[in-house]
């Protein structure tokens, strides 16, 4: 009995032991559940104050909604005037050179090759001869032409072959302008294509601008005016100077029409025209109907000087003065001239920029 009794208290120890383990245990693990619960509350809290303050740290971002410049048109349209003058200007210069080299080549053959002619001493008496012959004939037929007809038809025709040799002085001229065209146009291009830029203008704006912009030209040959955009005149390149040329290329066979006239008398003039025309045929180039004045100015030296060392010189500057004048012409005829042509163009565009400002 004794024994039973004294395993019984055993029993009893191990048990108090055991559930005073597990009483520490749940202590412990309380005390960590509350730790864990206030941490969580304080965390809430914590969000709360962010959430709700004033000064939160909340990053805000400022977006800046974009300020639309206007574009100023006005000085636009001032500089685009600029360079039409700057343009037409350097076309300007470029073709008062261009003629200038192209009548320094004809006087070289002039004095080299048509005075030799003219002056030689057998030429003279050709003239001499066949100016008599024509006279005598005339007197039988009237309708013959007279000895100065004759004499101004002979020597116009040396004067285109040696000199002129027209189907090659009408591609030069042809040329010539071509060049100064693509020099107009390209310049124009190039001067225009810094602007947008410059003026910060979106393209299709740009496009828009140009096209509203209106160039008038006329074409010379059906005598019609051609209306067209700037960038129809700029925009092609080549293009644009081609449209400008192709109006332009009839003039060399009307330009000089009225040149004689202001050389010599009308009576001459009305001669060379006479002549000329058949000179044109017989030399085979049109250009020649621009030179008719030029058998005229040979025949009064050749009728008022006797000698060679006073005519030769003053030929000579003759022909240079005609060729001036035909420089001019080209230039600057009121109704054909090439500056004539780009100085309307400019001026239309230059009204039109008025009307949109």
């Amino acid at each position: 009995m004794f024994k039973r009794k004294k395993n019984n208290e055993g029993d009893y120890e191990r048990r108090s032991d055991r559930l005073h383990a597990w009483s520490n245990l749940i202590r412990s693990f309380s005390k960590l559940l509350w730790i864990f619960v206030i941490i969580i509350i304080l965390a809430g809290l914590g969000k709360l104050f962010i959430f709700k303050s004033g000064k939160s740290s909340t990053v805000r971002t400022h977006v800046e909604k974009p300020v639309l410049k206007r574009i100023p048109w006005e000085n636009v349209n001032k500089e685009i005037k600029m360079i039409l003058r700057k343009s037409r200007e350097i076309a300007e210069s470029s073709a008062d050179q261009k003629l200038d080299n192209w009548i320094a080549g004809l006087m070289s053959r002039v004095d080299k090759d048509f005075l030799e002619w003219y002056f030689s001493y057998w030429t003279q008496q050709k003239i001499g001869i066949k100016g008599l012959l024509a006279q005598i004939w005339h007197w039988v037929d009237s309708e013959s032409p007279t000895a100065a007809e004759k004499i101004t038809e002979e020597v116009q025709l040396q004067f285109a072959n040696r000199v002129l040799r027209p189907q090659i002085a009408q591609m030069e001229l042809e040329r010539i302008i071509n060049e100064i065209m693509v020099e107009y146009s390209g310049f124009l291009s190039g001067e225009l294509e810094s602007i947008p830029g410059k003026y910060n203008i979106k393209e299709a704006d740009w496009e828009r601008y140009l096209h509203d912009v209106a160039v008038i030209t006329r074409n010379v040959e059906g005598n019609r005016e051609i209306s067209l955009s700037l960038k129809a005149l700029v925009g092609a390149g080549a293009g644009g100077a081609l449209l400008l040329f192709n109006s332009l290329k009839p003039v060399l066979s009307r330009i000089g029409a009225g040149i004689s006239a202001k050389l010599t008398s009308k009576a001459a003039a009305k001669m060379a025209t006479k002549t000329g025309g058949k000179v044109a045929v017989r030399a085979g180039g049109k250009f020649v109907g621009t030179v008719i004045a030029v058998g005229i100015i040979i025949w009064d030296v050749w009728d008022h000087y006797s000698t060679k060392k006073k005519a030769r010189p003053v030929l000579k500057k003759n022909i240079n003065d005609y060729f001036m004048e035909l420089k001019r012409s080209i230039l600057n005829d009121p109704e054909y001239g090439v500056m004539t042509i780009i100085f309307r163009m400019e001026g239309n565009i230059v009204e039109t920029l008025k009307s949109e400002q």
